[in-house]
C-alpha cells in the first residue's frame, strides 16, 4: 500500500499543470474523503469536479483530468522504479516519514513532496541549520565549520545547502566529528555528486540528501530561493554565518538573507554571527539582527544556541496546561 501512495504521488508530481498549489488541492480533496491518492487518477468528471471544484480554473486551469487521464503510467512507471533503484525514496504528505516542521507550512505554502537517499529517519530528527554566503571569508568558513564540528559533537543534526562556501564547510565540519548532516538540494536529486570535500566522510552512513524538485531539474536562482524555506522548515534553530545585504550589487536579493528572513517569518529561532568576528563586516548580519535575529560570538555560540533552545522547551512545558504537560512527557 505505502508503495502504491509513493507511486500516486510521484504520478501527481510529474503530471501537467498539477504544481504545488494544485498538488495541495488534491491532498486535501483525498483527505477530507478519506480515500486513496490513487482513486483520483480512475475519478469520472462528475467526481473529480465535485471533489476538486477548485481545479481546471483560473491559475489552477492546468491542473485537469484530462492531464491525469493523460499520463502514460508505464513510462511513469520506469521512471519511479529507477528511482527506487538508486534508492530514493519519495516522501510525501502522509508518508510516516514526512518531517512535522515541513507539515506545518501546510497554512502557507503548499507542502513539497520530497525525493530523499541516505539517513531517512534525519527526517523526523529536526536539526540546525548553517547557512551563509559562496563566496565567504576565511572568518566565515572557519566559523562555520567550527560550528558544524561543535553540533555534531552536541549530538545535532547539521543542516544547510550545498553551495561552495559556508554549506560546504558547515557539513564537512560534522562529517569530521562523525556527526550527521542534512544536504538540501536546489536542484534535483538525480544531479547529485560527491564533491572532493567529501571524498574521505562518511557520507552514505551519516547523511541525507534531501530535494523537492523535479529528480532531474539543474540549478537554477529561483529553486535557491524556493529551497531556503525547506532549509528552515526542518530545522530546530537556524545560524547565519556570514550573509550579504538584501540586494546585492547586481540586483539580486543574498539568498543567505532571504533564509534568514524566512525564518524570522515562519517563527524559526534566528541566530546571526555578530559582525566583530569579522575583518571586513558582513552588510546583512547587522541587518538581520536588526530585524529579530540573536547574535551570538563564535566562542561561546553554540553553547548559547542549545541552551537558548533548552530554556525555550522548559518555558513552553512550563506555561502548558496541566493535561497538555501530561502529553509533553
Amino acid at each position: 500500500m505505502r508503495e502504491e501512495e509513493a507511486f500516486a504521488w510521484y504520478k501527481l508530481f510529474r503530471a501537467a499543470g498539477f504544481g504545488p498549489k494544485a498538488r495541495q488541492v488534491v491532498w486535501e480533496g483525498v483527505r477530507e474523503a478519506g480515500v486513496a491518492l490513487g482513486d483520483v487518477f480512475t475519478m469520472d468528471r462528475s467526481q473529480f469536479e465535485e471533489r476538486f471544484p477548485l481545479l481546471g480554473k483560473g491559475r489552477l486551469k492546468g491542473a485537469s483530468l484530462e492531464a491525469l487521464q493523460g499520463l502514460d503510467e508505464d513510462v511513469l512507471y520506469q521512471e519511479y522504479q529507477a528511482l527506487k533503484d538508486q534508492e530514493i525514496e519519495v516522501v510525501h504528505p502522509g508518508h510516516s516519514l514526512y518531517p512535522e516542521g515541513v507539515a506545518r507550512l501546510e497554512g502557507g505554502d503548499a507542502l513539497p513532496v520530497l525525493f530523499c537517499r541516505g539517513v531517512l529517519s534525519l527526517l523526523k530528527s529536526p536539526g540546525i541549520a548553517i547557512v551563509g554566503s559562496r563566496e565567504a571569508s576565511d572568518e566565515g568558513l572557519a566559523i562555520a565549520k567550527q560550528f558544524g564540528s561543535e553540533l555534531a559533537l552536541a549530538g545535532e543534526n547539521v543542516i544547510s545547502g550545498y553551495a561552495k562556501g559556508i554549506d560546504m564547510a558547515a557539513h564537512s565540519g560534522a562529517l569530521e566529528k562523525e556527526g550527521t548532516t542534512t544536504i538540501v538540494l536546489s536542484q534535483g536529486i538525480l544531479q547529485f555528486s560527491r564533491k572532493k570535500n567529501f571524498e574521505d566522510l562518511d557520507l552514505e552512513g551519516n547523511a541525507l540528501i534531501v530535494s523537492q524538485f523535479d529528480p532531474k531539474a539543474l540549478w537554477n536562482p529561483g529553486n535557491a530561493m524556493i529551497r531556503n524555506k525547506l532549509v528552515c522548515a526542518l530545522s530546530k534553530a537556524v545560524i547565519v554565518v556570514e550573509s550579504g545585504s538584501k540586494i546585492g550589487e547586481d540586483g539580486s536579493m543574498s539568498g543567505t538573507f532571504d533564509a534568514g528572513i524566512s525564518a524570522l517569518e515562519m517563527g524559526i529561532p534566528l541566530f546571526v554571527v555578530s559582525a566583530s568576528a569579522f575583518k571586513k563586516a558582513p552588510p546583512g548580519n547587522k541587518s538581520l539582527i536588526n530585524r529579530g535575529g540573536i547574535e551570538i560570538l563564535p566562542d561561546n555560540g553554540v553553547g548559547r544556541i542549545l541552551e537558548g533552545l533548552t530554556m525555550s522547551n522548559r518555558g513552553e512545558k512550563e506555561t502548558a496546561t496541566s493535561s497538555e504537560q501530561l502529553m509533553l512527557f
